[in-house]
């Protein structure tokens, strides 16, 4: 007896369920890929705008629009991490330096660096505002350079260490 074999129109069971396990494996694949993609930029994105970077960056700008404004004959520090530094409220104006700016670790935290405004008549200061540049702060340390004042800073806010160094130019005599 002979038997005729059709052809069947359509896939086996088979075929089916080894197409479906490759697509699976190719959309699991593509979803690693994605997590880990979007995991990275996270990451990434914490440490340029959270933390000790930003800290580091508006404590670096602070100190540098200050320090260059800054009296080169008149400024103080107090051992390594505390700088007062002097100078005009209005240059054109001012016939003496009136004005002060002096950064500091807090006393309440020594994990704070803090600048402090104020006004000075010569001898007496009086303070105007106190501005928390940054937290988590490791190490503070100033230096006279020639001409100006390096700050080095290391910060870490526990996902990150950040140091910054940076030198201002004291302007104004």
């Amino acid at each position: 007896m002979k038997m005729k074999y059709q052809k069947r129109r359509g896939l086996t069971l088979t075929e089916l369920m080894v197409t479906i396990l490759i697509v699976a494996i190719i959309v699991g694949a593509i979803g690693v890929m994605f997590v880990d993609t979007h995991r990275g930029w996270l990451d990434s994105y914490a440490k340029i705008h959270g933390g000790a970077a930003a800290d580091a960056a508006m404590s670096q700008v602070a100190f540098d629009k200050i320090i260059r404004k800054s009296s080169r004959s008149k400024y103080q520090m107090k051992g390594l991490d505390e700088l007062t530094v002097y100078y005009y409220a209005d240059w054109q104006t001012s016939a003496e330096l009136d004005r002060y700016a002096r950064f500091y670790r807090s006393a309440d935290d020594a994990m704070e660096f803090c600048v402090e405004h104020g006004q000075w008549d010569g001898t007496n200061q009086s303070q105007l505002s106190k501005v928390t540049l940054a937290t988590n702060v490791m190490d503070l340390e100033f230096k006279p350079t020639s001409g100006g004042i390096e700050m080095k800073m290391a910060l870490n806010d526990g996902r990150e260490t950040t140091t910054l160094v940076t030198t201002a130019i004291l302007h104004n005599e």
